[in-house]
């Protein structure tokens, strides 16, 4: 599995990020952005229906590799049962919460991992987050 299960897209929107997880189920969370009139509207979804809190909602313009980068680190999950997870930014936390639940840490080098069409250098740039974390 992979993604199968997540919401359809709306009109005119399209995945400018993803986040794969290498769980049982093999979970995927989608960063997609949406152009309307003179902004561009983001949402992040899930297999789950999860209700992420995004730290925007919109930007005049696409994000820089940077842009994106602090954006994503700074989407919370409101479900978040251990929030001390989360003090590595979004895409650690998954790796801190496996951390925290017993996972060894070799185990964890591989378990997240980004992929973006739009932004090539994104996986890279988590590669090495992921080796100093």
């Amino acid at each position: 599995m992979g993604g199968e299960y997540l919401p359809d897209y709306g009109n005119c929107e399209v995945e400018i990020a993803r986040i794969e997880l290498k769980s049982t189920t093999y979970d995927v969370i989608s960063l997609r952005a949406c152009p309307s009139d003179s902004y561009i509207k983001y949402s992040l979804v899930d297999e789950y229906e999860t209700e992420y809190s995004l730290p925007q909602q919109t930007s005049s313009q696409p994000f820089s590799l940077l842009e994106l980068i602090r954006f994503v680190d700074s989407v919370e999950q409101p479900d978040l049962s251990d929030q001390s997870w989360s003090r590595f930014g979004f895409v650690l936390s998954f790796n801190e919460s496996c951390l925290g639940c017993g996972a060894d840490l070799e185990d964890l080098r591989d378990f997240t991992r980004l992929d973006s069409d739009y932004y090539p250098h994104l996986a890279t740039d988590y590669i090495q987050a992921f080796e100093r974390w």
